[in-house]
């Protein structure tokens, strides 16, 4: 779960470090329901009214740690626990990042009031010997505006006294209350630098006026101070088809610190399946790995995606994708994918392409560009906000759409 690293300093020989990791925090895995964050070294203090109903800080794979751009999801999997914030045992308990929304009516005549006012505060983070220190982590929320919002906060001092230190804007939505997982990257204050008491807190509060919408809050490997380098330069990811049988395969170089691959399949793009973990040779050189879905399903579309995850808990996803009625290869790719918003490029391998629209998660078109020039390629600016979307690609009296991630 927690990985401490203790840094010794030298009078005379400079500190020479692989990492300058000193805190990362996944929280382990394992279903867990019900599991409070106390129970795992976390501090929860209150920091204004908590009704009888007060929301609850919970560790436990009820909310589970699906990485950048994928849709929250609930026990299963790998069960890879977050913390969140959820309902009281009273209203329901933990049902991951799902809270409890009172309304002045409730608490006055049925005594269900659930105002929230509360910090979950990390364990002791010593900093000694680093300076500038990056704060990054892995987060779903959503909630009424500033009326339901989660902040981070930070101490220099052991808890003694906190400071704000960012409001993370919310998460894309994925519906029936479930949020699309985003990164956040953050500096702490120069206190921090040298410092061997730090502490980092996140604060949910919600104002009991009947006005709430999931997810409330969790948050996934957080990390204090700059990683390694992810372990593997990806040279080519391609899908082949054998009588229904789809094989993933990818060419690796140079793997250093490398641990293992995720290797997922959905037929929608949406719900997402753990196919196989491959864990990587770690090695040198040039490596190919395969790994074959003999999974039966009546989608025309097969989608797929890797995720690499080095032995520092860095995870990092590569672009989803798709093969089409078991064709040997796509007939159009989307790049980058995942984006970061700027320019994309949408490839066609065979024909000419007509028109391009994108579609949001639900169903909203929001953008149209067509090809005038009826080339095999068309750059595009479309101006999105983190989240999943849908590319329709017409050419040829045909059309073909393919899912691409916005962080």
């Amino acid at each position: 779960m927690k990985l401490l690293v203790f840094i010794f300093a030298f009078a005379i020989l400079p500190r020479i470090s692989q990492s300058q990791i000193v805190y990362f925090e996944d929280f382990g895995s394992g279903c867990t329901t019900g599991t409070l964050a106390t129970s795992i070294g976390w501090t929860v203090t209150n920091t204004g009214t908590n009704q009888a109903n007060a929301n609850i800080w919970y560790v436990s794979a009820n909310e589970r740690g699906v990485g950048t751009g994928n849709c929250g999801a609930g026990c299963g999997g790998t069960q890879n626990r977050t913390l969140h914030l959820g309902a009281a045992a009273s209203m329901g308990g933990d049902l991951g990042a799902a809270y409890f929304e009172s309304s002045a009516l409730l608490c006055a005549f049925f005594g269900l009031c659930s105002i929230t006012n509360r910090r979950v505060e990390s364990p002791t983070i010593n900093c000694t010997g680093i300076s500038s220190i990056p704060l990054s982590f892995n987060y779903i929320e959503n909630g009424e505006g500033t009326n339901d919002d989660c902040t981070v906060w930070y101490s220099a001092n052991n808890g003694s006294t906190w400071t704000l230190l960012d409001n993370p804007p919310k998460t894309a939505l994925c519906g029936g209350g479930q949020g699309m997982w985003a990164t956040r990257n953050l500096v702490l204050p120069a206190s921090a630098n040298n410092n061997p008491t730090v502490k980092i807190g996140f604060r949910w509060v919600n104002n009991g006026n009947g006005v709430g919408t999931d997810p409330s809050f969790a948050v996934d490997n957080i990390q204090v101070g700059t990683p390694l380098a992810l372990g593997v330069e990806m040279l080519d990811m391609t899908i082949h088809c054998n009588n229904g049988i789809k094989t993933v395969n990818w060419i690796t170089q140079n793997e250093l610190n490398a641990d293992y691959f995720n290797v997922y399949g959905s037929g929608d793009a949406k719900d997402w399946e753990l196919i196989k973990t491959v864990y990587a040779l770690n090695q040198s050189g040039v490596h190919e790995y395969n790994v074959t879905d003999f999974r039966t399903s009546n989608n025309s579309v097969f989608y797929y995606y890797i995720e690499q995850v080095d032995k520092d808990g860095q995870v990092e996803s590569y672009e989803v994708l798709s093969i089409n009625d078991c064709n040997e290869a796509d007939e159009i790719r989307i790049f980058p994918n995942p984006s970061i918003g700027g320019e994309l490029t949408v490839l066609s391998t065979k024909t000419n392409i007509d028109e391009v629209l994108i579609y949001s998660n639900d169903g909203r078109q929001v953008g149209v560009y067509s090809n005038q020039e009826r080339t095999k390629f068309l750059s595009i600016s479309p101006k999105l906000l983190p989240g999943m979307y849908f590319v329709q690609v017409y050419f040829d009296k045909q059309m073909q759409s393919l899912p691409f991630i916005v962080k």
